[in-house]
């Protein structure tokens, strides 16, 4: 059911080839690899509050929709394509516009969704922090998003 869901927000979008969306395993690999100087990462164990899964007790379908219109709602953010459970977005800084890619994981956990998330800087090798702000920024909105959502 996610995959239809994420599949119609992919359709209604101009996306890349799917090809071009990683898969599940593929974004959990890159998870594991973690945080670097110009990349910030979810995990379990983070202190950064930025940095932590966030759960939302909402179904992954209503996640998944919640998700894209907290995008919607940033400035010089964009959903480039969903699928199986894996949104991809981007964000361009204001000036210099950068890209910086951001895949998301929605993963059902009984009677709410997780999220991981990764966002890492296309060029550079450091970020100077605009990652970790990414994913902060991403998940204030979502909280706003997915409070609109819950019953």
């Amino acid at each position: 059911m996610l995959a239809c869901a994420l599949a119609a927000v992919a359709g209604c979008r101009s996306a890349p080839p799917p090809a071009d969306l990683p898969r599940p395993d593929e974004v959990i690999a890159l998870l594991e690899r973690g945080g670097s100087s110009n990349v910030a990462a979810t995990s379990d164990d983070a202190r950064d509050p930025a940095l932590r899964p966030h759960a939302y007790a909402l179904p992954p379908v209503e996640t998944a929709h919640a998700v894209v219109d907290a995008i919607d709602s940033l400035p010089r953010w964009e959903v480039m394509a969903g699928r199986s459970g894996v949104i991809w977005a981007t964000r361009r800084t204001r000036f210099l516009r950068f890209v910086d890619d951001v895949y998301l994981l929605l993963l059902p956990s009984h009677d709410s969704t997780v999220i991981y998330a990764r966002s890492a800087s296309r060029a550079g090798r450091y970020d100077f922090g605009q990652n970790r702000r990414n994913l902060a920024e991403l998940w204030a909105a979502l909280d706003r998003s997915a409070e609109r959502r819950t019953p």
